[in-house]
Formats: structure tokens, C-alpha cells, sequence
């Protein structure tokens, strides 16, 4: 068994190493594809353009406007000076908020009464108008306690003792600065790996039937399971070694934390390449021609990737039937698993639920890529 294993196992390496360019393809491709998506893929939006109609033009106007501009999101574009100004620089894309003072906004700081700026936000994303109302919302209360304690230190009154308050003290865990790069990263690292895996062993089978050299292994002894691991052993080995360039490259380009075990980390990675192996083969067992082996590859791997793993988009927010569509994906099973090891350290005992549930569709698709090859030998 060993021996015709070994012999598949090389045939396919000869395969490989033949096409260097598609090997270097392999290995280097998600490479670039990291830095490609861990650089343009950011979901901290900063130097936002920002213009400002201030009707006031008071040192109190002035000085909310410093606000925003100094905290890092905000870069100040331009002082309109017409309310026919806003719209112009709005629709041609200038900025992306307006800043706008009424007349008697300092007046009415001081003579106690309510008082109100409005913020108009480009809308058309709303995804980053989104970001911006939570910008806008943490900088307007703090200058708003500010002048409150100003305004009570000149009656001299002291702010603490007039005035009770919550002293809000966040503590955010595993990512203190909330940097996109941290939460994204790991998600990449599972598009990436299902992507290969799956789409280059999607056309395994369907390769050798184009080549005409099916009949010459269906008259060897060679047993369907036999092949299936022959087939998938150099692509495991390859997985392994692109995994492993890529938690570099997150570690020392991207600062992404692996804080738990890196045995974990590798064994629950092999559960999860076996399960897109497993799946690759079923494709290639299924397709009959390479284009259609290809497509089908990605639109099982590529596509959930993005969409129903919970790389980008939260689970919890999502439909409820495409909820329990996201179940049928191994990569939704591997990001928990991968988080949870890289920037959290769990171990073994916390994602054991879903290493197992891993564990069982790998089984269970592979067990399927073989009976489906034994139907297409009949």
C-alpha cells in the first residue's frame, strides 16, 4: 500500500516541479496576495476631509473645529464661507463632512442654553458614514464637558464636586488599539489557504482525465483512497509551507500576536487543509473538464471565503437561513479556531468544538471524493 501511495505521491511531485512557474505561482502568490490585502484592506479610516461653515467665527468654534482637526481622523480642507459652499463640496467629493456653526452657538454656551452644531455627512458609504458619526460622537461630548468645566471654574465652581459623573474606563482585550490589521490578518490567512487548496486540487483528477493517463492508473492496483492521498500529499506539504511563510510575514510585517500554542495552531491547520483537500477532490471528481473544475473551486472556496466566514462581515448580523448556510464552509469553523489561538492563546480546550466538527467534514468529504471516484471508474 505504501509503495503504490509513494509512487502516486512522486508522480504527482514530477507534475509539479515540472511547471515551475505555476509552482512559484503557489508559493508566492500568497505572498503578495497578503501584503496586497493587509495593506489596501483597512477599516481604520483616518484624514478624512473635512470643511467647516462657522457662522460664530468665535475662539469657542474655533477651538471645537481644533478638536477635530488634531485627533488624527479629521484633516481640514477648506473654511466655507456661504451656505451654497456645502453642496458643491459635498456632491464633487471634497469632503466627506461639513462642520456647521450656527451664529449664536459661543452666546449660547455661556449663557447656559442648549446649543447645537450640525455635522452633514456624505452618505453615498455608508459603511465609512457610519465611522464618521463615531468619530464625530466621541469628540463633541468631551469638548462639551470641557467647556461645562470651564464655564463652572470661572463661577468658581469645581466640576467634580458640582457635578456627578461616570468615569468610563475601557479596557479592550487582545487588541488595545483596535488596529483593522489585527482582526483581518488571520481572516486572510484562511481565504488564502482555502483558496489554494481547494482550486489547485480541484483540477487534480480532472488533469489527468484531459491527458488521457486515467486508464493507465484505473489498470494499476491502486485502490480509489490509495490515490486520493497520493494526490493530496504534495499539495499538504505545500499548504504547510505557505502557512508557515505567512504567519511570518503577519508577525513581522503586520504585528499580528500568535499567543497560543504553535502545535495547536499547525494541528488545527491540517484539520482544516485536509477538509479543503477533501473538498478540492470531491470537485475534481465531480467536473469534467478543468474551466469547470476551476469555477467550481471558486465559487466553494473564494466566495465563502469573503462572504460567509465571518472574515469581513459578522455572522450574527447576517439572515438567519444564510446564518445556517455558513455551516456548510470549513473556513467558518478554522477563523474561530485561528483568532481564538493567535490573538487570544486559547488552547485546545476552548476550540475543541469546532477542531472536532473539522475533523468530522474532513472524514466525511473525503470519504465522498473516493465513493464518487469509484462511480465515475464504473
Amino acid at each position: 500500500m505504501l509503495r503504490r501511495i509513494s509512487a502516486i505521491i512522486y508522480k504527482e511531485y514530477i507534475h509539479i516541479s515540472r511547471d515551475i512557474i505555476a509552482l512559484g505561482m503557489l508559493i508566492f502568490f500568497p505572498v503578495f496576495a497578503l501584503f496586497l490585502f493587509g495593506v489596501a484592506i483597512n477599516l481604520d479610516i483616518k484624514h478624512i476631509p473635512l470643511a467647516v461653515y462657522d457662522q460664530d467665527r468665535t475662539p469657542d468654534s474655533r477651538a471645537l473645529t481644533e478638536k477635530f482637526s488634531q485627533s488624527g481622523y479629521f484633516d481640514l480642507k477648506a473654511r466655507l464661507t456661504s451656505e451654497k459652499e456645502i453642496n458643491g463640496f459635498v456632491d464633487a467629493r471634497k469632503v466627506k463632512i461639513v462642520l456647521r456653526f450656527p451664529s449664536d452657538f459661543s452666546r449660547d454656551i455661556h449663557s447656559g442654553k442648549d446649543t447645537s452644531v450640525q455635522l452633514i455627512i456624505d452618505g453615498a458609504d455608508n459603511n465609512t458614514a457610519t465611522i464618521i458619526m463615531g468619530y464625530a460622537n466621541s469628540i463633541i461630548p468631551k469638548f462639551s464637558r470641557d467647556m461645562l468645566g470651564a464655564l463652572l471654574r470661572n463661577e468658581g465652581m469645581s466640576l467634580p464636586s458640582q457635578l456627578a459623573s461616570v468615569d468610563l474606563r475601557p479596557s479592550i482585550w487582545y487588541n488595545p488599539e483596535l488596529k483593522s490589521t489585527i482582526f483581518l490578518v488571520p481572516g486572510l490567512i484562511g481565504l488564502l489557504l482555502m483558496s489554494i487548496t481547494v482550486i489547485r486540487t480541484s483540477i487534480t483528477i480532472v488533469r489527468e482525465k484531459e491527458r488521457g493517463t486515467m486508464e493507465s492508473l484505473m489498470v494499476t492496483p491502486l485502490k480509489p483512497l490509495e490515490l486520493m492521498i497520493g494526490k493530496i500529499t504534495p499539495y499538504i506539504i505545500i499548504s504547510f509551507i505557505i502557512l508557515a511563510l505567512i504567519l511570518l510575514l503577519a508577525r513581522y510585517i503586520f504585528q499580528v500576536p500568535i499567543r497560543g500554542n504553535l502545535l495547536t495552531l499547525f494541528s488545527i491547520s491540517g484539520l482544516f487543509i485536509a477538509a479543503t483537500l477533501g473538498l478540492g477532490l470531491f470537485i475534481s471528481n465531480s467536473a469534467d473538464t478543468a474551466q469547470t473544475a476551476w469555477l467550481m473551486g471558486f465559487l466553494s472556496s473564494i466566495l465563502p471565503a469573503i462572504i460567509l466566514s465571518g472574515f469581513i462581515f459578522p455572522i450574527e448580523s447576517m439572515p438567519y437561513p444564510i446564518q445556517l448556510i455558513t455551516y456548510l464552509f470549513p473556513i467558518r469553523y478554522f477563523l474561530v479556531m485561528l483568532r481564538g489561538i493567535l490573538l487570544k492563546g486559547v488552547g485546545i480546550t476552548v476550540v475543541y468544538p469546532e477542531a472536532l466538527i473539522l475533523l468530522m467534514y474532513a472524514l466525511v468529504i473525503i470519504a465522498a471524493s473516493v465513493l464518487r471516484f469509484k462511480k465515475k471508474v464504473e
